[in-house]
Formats: structure tokens, sequence, C-alpha cells
């Protein structure tokens, strides 16, 4: 160090050993426990089937409240054509109110309303409701 504290120049560009630097623990996590960002492994731990994965995703399209969703939004959109933008998107506030009442009420709630906690699924589809009702109203149509 020099009198006024700062490192020479030739002291900062000198390089330890490598025999001298501490062992530095191994960047994979341990064999036994699966990390649980790995998607090759379920919550459980247990390694996941592809088969099962696929097949799982086959029988997404035979879920009925998928098909009652998907029929709702291209009721409202086909609504918006028909009768005017603000009776579509108030149709839409209506039909997601009614998700809102049953993600709450119903105990074994439809596959397609199930995306987080009940109590997230409600204020979402409740909020999301709300606003569209408003603005429905309240933005002036072409």
């Amino acid at each position: 160090m020099t009198h006024d504290g700062a490192v020479p120049p030739a002291a900062r560009t000198a390089s330890v050993p490598a025999a001298d630097l501490p062992a530095l623990p191994p960047l994979t996590p341990p064999v036994d426990r699966p990390s649980p960002e790995d998607e090759r492994f379920g919550p459980d731990g247990e390694p996941l089937d592809p088969r099962a994965i696929a097949r799982a995703s086959l029988a997404a399209d035979r879920n009925w409240s998928l098909w009652v969703i998907a029929g709702a939004v291209l009721f409202c959109v086909a609504l918006s054509l028909a009768a005017g933008t603000p009776t579509g998107a108030l149709a839409l506030a209506c039909f997601l109110a009614c998700c809102a009442v049953v993600r709450a009420v119903v105990r074994k709630s439809p596959a397609a309303l199930v995306v987080r906690r009940r109590a997230v699924d409600v204020t979402v589809l409740a909020g999301l409701a709300l606003a569209i009702g408003v603005l429905s109203q309240v933005v002036p149509s072409l």
C-alpha cells in the first residue's frame, strides 16, 4: 500500500496460485434430491412419465369446462358484432361474474376456473368482471 492507502498496480494484478484457492462446492444440486425447478420431477420428487403428461394434455380437450368457457367467449364476440360492443362487453362481464361465483361457491370447481388459490381466482375474476362492466358502459362506442 502507498502512503495514501491506494494499492499499487503491481499488487492489484498479482494472482493467487491455484493450490491456495479453497475448494468450491459443486454447481449442480445433489443427485438424491431433484431441484424444484427441474421439470422432469413432480412435486413429490418422483420422476414424471412423459407418456402420462402427453395423455393428460390430450385429455384436456374432453374437459367440459374448457368448452363452456370457449363457447361463452365466442357468444360474447358474436353478440358484440350483432348488438354492439357495449352489449358484448357487458355480457362478458356478466359471464366473468358468474365464473367468480362458481369458483367461490363450488367445492370442486371446474378445471378451467382453477388457476391459483381460491381467493386469488375469485378476486381476479370479480375484478375483471367489474372493470369490463364499468368500461363497457363508460367508454363511448364507435
